[in-house]
């Protein structure tokens, strides 16, 4: 697993308008529970959300560097700009409600 430094993360993020980062750790239950249904929400409703799944663990260092303290975390950035973030447990009906509304802005047709 490659490792993915705040730099590399910058740079993604620049090159995608609109990215949701997941951070997990694989010892979390309800981190394993969750990102399925978070995977099938950005593919069903969101197909442009570029979808990233980190473990903490492993990126200990950016995870702090982000403020991403707890397990599951989300982070969404729209055009380089962070919209919405949560630790801990959500709901996906408010991760989907916090993502839609910037996501329509961004790709109205």
């Amino acid at each position: 697993m490659e490792i993915i430094s705040e730099l590399k993360l910058e740079k993604y993020l620049k090159d995608k308008p609109a990215v949701l980062i997941y951070f997990y750790r694989e010892n979390c239950g309800v981190c394993q529970v969750l990102y399925p249904k978070i995977k099938q929400l950005i593919t069903d409703e969101f197909p442009k959300i570029d979808l990233l799944k980190l473990d903490a663990g492993c990126h200990l260092k950016l995870a702090a560097q982000l403020r991403m303290l707890s397990v599951p975390g989300i982070l969404f950035f729209m055009e380089g700009k962070e919209v919405f973030r949560s630790n801990g447990l959500v709901s996906i009906a408010e991760v989907e409600a916090q993502i839609a509304r910037p996501y329509g802005f961004l790709y109205s047709e």
